[in-house]
């Protein structure tokens, strides 16, 4: 082989590849769009403030493996079709409170956490219910204080803030002195920082790792090598975790002080994708732990005087995660949001508060663990 061939075979193996991938990925942006930025969202600081939605704002959400979803807010910026005036006379309202998880990201609005239980509390309860949803990306850590404070000036019968272990990890990372994160990427620069970029905006590689990563014999093996990140289901537990967890109860205790002791409070527990695959699928939790977390993050609940509920027992056995997660983007879809609200409903007749046993009839399966 000539010297010259050492330079035009690679470039015509170059030349070759981008002949096929780049009408291949013009194609998969197309009919896979993604758009994942929430428009309506302030990112703004003081730091102690909540993220928030512009009041009476809509924009438009999607990943390539979802679909398209309407990001409504009502005239307090918060995401419920209910209007946030002064709660009614003979009437019942939730508060939810938390990060992306809690605001239903990714999710269309009647499919959410907040809509589900909504509407099972309607059909369970003689008065009318409305649900104010104040959950937004990023909050976490301090930033919960204000979303407590905002959230018991409405006056509701109860209180939940959604936590999940991403949640924990978001958590510290909020009460750092950092820039907001949309701040992050106008302070990077360089050709190098821009391929990165790009790189994560391919549709081809997006939808080759969703093809191989939503089979959870796939998925399970590469998440349990991620280091720290799976250190939650390993026994015992890293300093990073044990931390992560002295953090959240920090933050049960704020929200405890930020409402007061009237209005109860329900601590509402989302598994990780991986999480939930070994729950379901117990031979994918070989020497892992998936269900210590959750009577952790209980214990501490319990100690604030705070409720827990858990879905994490309601993911019917051999269910594949990608079948209530989104494979890629990890979050819960519109059927993994049906059984945290169900888990939610079952939680707050569990815990025997007072505005809704009195107006409501128990779900079965709630009246059968509660006799009487």
């Amino acid at each position: 082989m000539e010297r010259r061939d050492y330079f035009i075979l690679p470039l015509i193996v170059i030349a070759t590849v981008l002949a096929v991938a780049v009408p291949v990925e013009a194609a998969l942006r197309i009919f896979f769009p993604y758009s994942e930025a929430d428009r309506c969202v302030v990112y703004g600081d003081p730091r102690p403030s909540a993220f928030h939605a512009t009041p009476n704002c809509s924009s438009r959400i999607k990943v390539p493996e979802g679909p398209w979803v309407d990001m409504k807010y009502n005239a307090c910026g918060y995401r419920s079709t209910d209007p946030c005036t002064p709660k009614k006379p003979e009437s019942l309202r939730l508060a939810v409170i938390g990060s992306s998880l809690a605001a239903g990201y990714l999710v269309p609005y009647d499919e959410s956490v907040s809509a589900r239980a909504r509407e099972s509390l309607t059909t369970l309860c003689r008065l009318p219910v409305d649900v104010q949803n104040l959950g937004a990306e990023g909050n976490m850590g301090v930033r919960l204080t204000a979303s407590a404070e905002a959230a018991a000036a409405l006056t509701p019968d109860a209180i939940v803030l959604v936590v999940s272990p991403t949640d924990l990890v978001l958590d510290n990372a909020m009460d750092q002195a950092a820039p907001a994160p949309g701040a992050v990427a106008k302070h990077q620069a360089g050709w190098i920082q821009e391929f990165k970029a790009q790189l994560s905006r391919s549709r081809l590689l997006y939808m080759e790792s969703y093809l191989l990563l939503r089979n959870d014999d796939n998925y399970v093996p590469i998440y349990r090598r991620s280091g720290h990140k799976a250190d939650f289901m390993r026994l015992p537990l890293s300093e990073d975790w044990q931390a992560r967890l002295a953090h959240l109860d920090r933050d049960i205790s704020r929200v405890r002080a930020a409402i007061g002791p009237g209005i109860p409070l329900i601590i509402l527990f989302a598994p990780e994708r991986a999480q939930a695959a070994m729950l379901a699928v117990p031979h994918l939790a070989k020497g892992m732990a998936p269900a210590y977390l959750q009577s952790e993050i209980a214990r501490r609940a319990q100690a604030h005087g705070a409720y827990f509920a858990d879905m994490s027992p309601l993911i019917p056995p051999g269910t594949p995660s990608s079948d209530i997660y989104y494979a890629m983007n990890g979050h819960l879809n519109g059927e993994g949001h049906a059984l945290l609200a169900e888990a939610l409903v079952g939680g707050l007749f569990n815990a025997h508060i007072p505005a809704f046993t009195s107006a409501c009839t128990a779900p079965s399966a709630t009246a059968e663990l509660n006799p009487g």
